[in-house]
């Protein structure tokens, strides 16, 4: 997990100094070594598997409690394929053109990867929030399994059953559910990665100002220079 971690007094060998006093040097290291970019590869990769988590949950839960006929539950878990979908696609296409940095080091290409952490920090709470829509109420009556080894637990057996799955495997499930999408762990969970990178307005003005625009803006300035060149009258002698 995330920690504050105050170092008051510690002894650092200088064989272990790579870096002092040089604020240029300090500033410019992250970026200049692509450590950002193979950050973000991995937190690309990490933003795949809770995708496919988020897809395995409701699909369990659609199952479950037999609402796949349903066209909105099938758009919704729908919707969490296409995320799974853009995600993997961004993933592959980072590593598909990788490429050597100046420095020698297999660097997987920036486009996708500052695609993919654009694109999840407004996407996660959707899927956050298609849990809690396919769990409904079913998310609220959700006792403790243990409750079903005391006196109450034969009703409980009765009552809080699925069509498709008795009491004990469907609450399983339903808390898993309300783990991720509506405990203090699953609240915590979609802050984290609203600012995973950080602020989400200057990271996409950060993206505006290094996206190479020009080659598709010169194409749209020759598509219409063309345009107008053939609506010019012809003149003949």
């Amino acid at each position: 997990m995330d920690a504050l971690v105050v170092f008051d007094d510690v002894l650092v060998p200088w064989e272990r100094v790579f870096i002092l006093g040089d604020v240029g040097l300090c500033n410019t290291a992250y970026r200049e070594t692509n450590a950002v970019l193979h950050m973000a590869s991995q937190s690309t990769i990490n933003k795949v598997s809770k995708t496919e988590t988020f897809l395995g949950v409701a699909g369990l839960m659609a199952e479950t409690i037999a609402i796949t006929q349903f066209q909105h539950v099938q758009e919704k878990i729908a919707e969490i394929i296409n995320v799974l979908e853009i995600m993997k696609g961004l993933w592959h296409a980072s590593e598909t053109n990788a490429r050597l940095d100046r420095w020698g080091a297999m660097t997987p290409a920036r486009g996708p990867l500052d695609a993919a952490r654009n694109t999840y920090p407004r996407i996660y709470p959707r899927l956050v929030e298609i849990i809690q829509l396919l769990g409904a109420s079913g998310l609220i009556t959700i006792p403790p399994v243990s409750d079903l080894d005391s006196p109450v637990g034969p009703y409980l057996e009765k009552y809080l059953q699925a069509r498709d799955a008795p009491a004990r495997e469907r609450l399983t499930l339903f808390r898993l559910a309300w783990d991720i999408a509506l405990s203090a762990f699953g609240s915590r969970q979609v802050l984290y990665e609203r600012f995973f990178f950080g602020d989400p307005v200057r990271m996409m003005s950060a993206l505006y100002e290094i996206y190479d625009k020009q080659p598709v803006m010169d194409r749209v300035r020759s598509f219409l220079a063309e345009e107008t060149r053939a609506r010019e009258p012809v003149v003949t002698g």
